[in-house]
């Protein structure tokens, strides 16, 4: 057998449907691929009553205008739901700059150190219990002390000066104290020096924070469809696959790409195969435009193939013919 596709019913434009999960915009008029099978030996179609469709699928893909690249992921900004977007692509955010951590791993004071509160320091820090040596940010204003003037507090003491905010430091226990350092709201708090006796180790972490964007979907709705025996506007039966429910996220040019599968064993046992199905045909659509919502002239009325196949049960949108109501107009412009 010899099995091609043809666009009988070819995609002309949409409006785009930007990046929320609930606006919907489907290409019109609604694409209808026809699916011939022939005799190799013959050359002849095979009427489809001899021929069991069950496991008779097809996949779309979008491709750019060109036909020659694949475009079915786009990135999407991290705001991109909440604002209307009219670019194929958006501009990631520049990442954060380097940040420096300073660790502090305790060691065995050196004899005759006296821990006392760092003088001259702005904001008291009072280290938090189940944190000796927790990881603290540096602040891009900070100068580190003098040699001869480092100090590290060990235990938790009152602060000699008045806090500038109001209110001290969390008791042991309290749900605020177990916060590490970094994650607390208020000033920044200066860093701890390690007196003598001590090992600091500073570590350079570099902040390779992920893009802004993640990539998603440019073609959704259902990207697969099951063949339909179907009666065209001349009366002849034949294989159709019909999809009604395509949206594009991004305006621009496209053509759809459609892959012809039967993942039917074909062993006459009529079950679903559970290795690798080839393709077995495959077609391109036209180009087709994608409008944003200022620019979209409007869906395309519906065509008598569509009427045709709505009426044999397919979930086609028919717009229905006759007077305008008061809100037509207002439908036909969401449209």
């Amino acid at each position: 057998r010899n099995c091609s596709l043809s666009v009988e019913q070819q995609p002309v434009r949409a409006r785009m449907c930007g990046f929320g999960d609930k606006d919907r915009r489907p290409i019109t008029p609604p694409p209808c691929i026809r699916l011939i099978i022939r005799d190799m030996a013959t050359g002849q179609e095979i009427d489809p009553a001899e021929i069991d469709s069950t496991y008779f699928v097809l996949t779309v893909d979008l491709w750019n205008d060109q036909g020659d690249q694949e475009v079915n992921l786009v990135r999407s900004s991290s705001h991109a739901s909440a604002v209307s977007i009219s670019a194929t692509a958006t501009t990631p955010y520049p990442p954060p700059p380097e940040r420096h951590l300073v660790r502090v791993d305790m060691a065995v004071p050196s004899q005759g150190y006296t821990p006392q509160p760092i003088p001259g320091a702005q904001y008291p820090m009072a280290p938090l219990p189940g944190y000796p040596g927790g990881p603290h940010t540096l602040s891009p204003h900070h100068h580190p002390a003098d040699p001869h003037q480092q100090h590290y507090q060990t235990h938790p003491q009152a602060p000699t000066h008045a806090n500038p905010y109001g209110q001290p430091p969390p008791p042991p226990g309290h749900p605020a104290s177990m916060i590490p350092p970094m994650m607390q709201t208020g000033p920044p708090q200066p860093v701890p020096q390690a007196p003598p006796g001590y090992m600091v180790q500073v570590q350079s972490v570099a902040s390779h924070a992920p893009a802004s964007g993640m990539f998603t979907r440019n073609l959704i709705g259902s990207l697969s469809v099951n063949a339909f025996k179907l009666v065209d506007t001349e009366g002849k039966t034949g294989f159709w696959f019909v999809l009604q429910d395509l949206s594009v996220r991004t305006e621009g040019f496209f053509r759809l790409k459609m892959n012809f599968v039967d993942v039917g064993t074909n062993d006459g046992s009529n079950r679903l195969t559970t290795g690798k199905a080839p393709v077995l045909a495959s077609c391109f659509s036209n180009v087709f435009q994608v409008y944003s919502a200022k620019k979209f002239p409007g869906v395309i009325e519906s065509t008598p193939l569509s009427k045709a196949f709505a009426s044999q049960g397919i979930k086609i949108p028919i717009r229905k013919d006759g007077p305008k109501t008061a809100n037509a107009e207002e439908y036909e412009n969401d449209d």
